[in-house]
């Protein structure tokens, strides 16, 4: 029984202990997963035992951790990229970003893998990506499924619903033809719709913890968007793309492009100050640690003080030879 010392690391060091010892003697093997999280800032809140990249684009570089610690077999990683559909002027920015850098992370991780099992990896990734859309989707055309599950998660839905309607239209469009083309789940939240926070956490037990996958399907543009991977297509998405002869052209990359020129006509893209590297990353708030931060101050004013004496004693040294 846990008792009131005990943190919840023990607390969870010891069910884990409890687990193992009631295993079955089959041979069989608890399967691993992981969830990475990343995207705009002010969308994701409290996360637990999850890795989290926050500051929207400021830190792609540490997307190699996860992929790193997954690397076993990263067909029981997924990626759930948050977007925050309040602010359509910076969405596109950052996903188109953060796609990028993930493609580049996992290349990295690929390559860090030699010779044989190299190929072996991306190939395994990547018949897994075409199971999950089908092999024989209408569209496989035009589509480029990701490497390992992804979700895009518009956040903040509460405020997106109360924009015009033709806006909404042009969002949730070009957001279906990008989650379609890469083989994604496309999820609204709003952390203020109880309905929705409930859906999400649905798809983070799916992903996470293996639990059925949901069987809800919205389209409506009118209403949150709920469209698991591989259950949508160009035709029923309608206007750009809708036939895939003459009006498109093929292949996944052309299309994706046209669907950017349409989003950034209507929202031309915007770059916050927020998503600039800080000068000094380790004063960055939203990574305050208060045992390392007063660490760092005591050793900054160590500096200062040797940076003080050593400027004293060049001063010293310039007089005495002035004699």
């Amino acid at each position: 029984m846990p008792t009131a010392k005990d943190s919840l690391w023990d607390i969870a060091v010891r069910i884990s202990n409890e687990q193992q010892n009631t295993q079955p003697s089959s041979g069989s093997q608890p399967k691993e997963r992981t969830v990475l999280i990343l995207g705009s800032k002010g969308v994701v809140k409290d996360i637990c035992h999850i890795w989290e990249l926050g500051g929207g684009t400021l830190y792609p570089s540490l997307l190699t951790a996860p992929l790193a610690a997954a690397s076993n077999d990263l067909s029981h990683l997924t990626v759930i990229l948050m977007l925050d559909l309040a602010v359509p002027q910076q969405l596109w920015f950052t996903l188109e970003t953060l796609i990028q850098n993930l493609h580049a992370a996992l290349r990295k991780q690929a390559s860090a893998l030699s010779g044989k099992d190299a190929g072996q990896f991306i190939q395994k990734l990547q018949e897994e990506a075409w199971k999950r859309v089908g092999r024989e989707n209408e569209d496989k055309e035009y589509m480029d499924p990701f490497p390992v599950p992804l979700v895009i998660l518009g956040g903040k839905y509460d405020i997106f619903q109360d924009f015009d309607s033709e806006k909404k239209k042009v969002v949730c469009r070009c957001l279906r033809y990008v989650a379609h083309t890469l083989g994604a789940t496309l999820q609204f939240y709003s952390l203020k719709d109880s309905g929705l926070v409930k859906k999400a956490k649905d798809l983070l037990n799916h992903h996470g913890f293996g639990a059925p996958p949901g069987k809800s399907i919205s389209q409506d543009y009118n209403k949150p968007l709920l469209i698991p991977a591989g259950s949508d297509s160009n035709q029923q998405i309608g206007g750009l793309g809708a036939t895939r002869t003459g009006t498109i052209s093929k292949g996944p990359g052309a299309a994706i492009d046209r669907w950017k020129h349409i989003f950034t006509t209507h929202f031309p893209q915007e770059t916050s100050e927020k998503s600039v590297m800080p000068e000094d990353p380790a004063k960055d708030l939203n990574f305050q640690e208060p045992i390392i931060d007063s660490l760092r101050a005591q050793k900054d004013d160590e500096l200062e003080r040797y940076r003080q004496i050593a400027e004293r004693r060049r001063h010293f040294q310039i007089d005495t030879d002035d004699i």
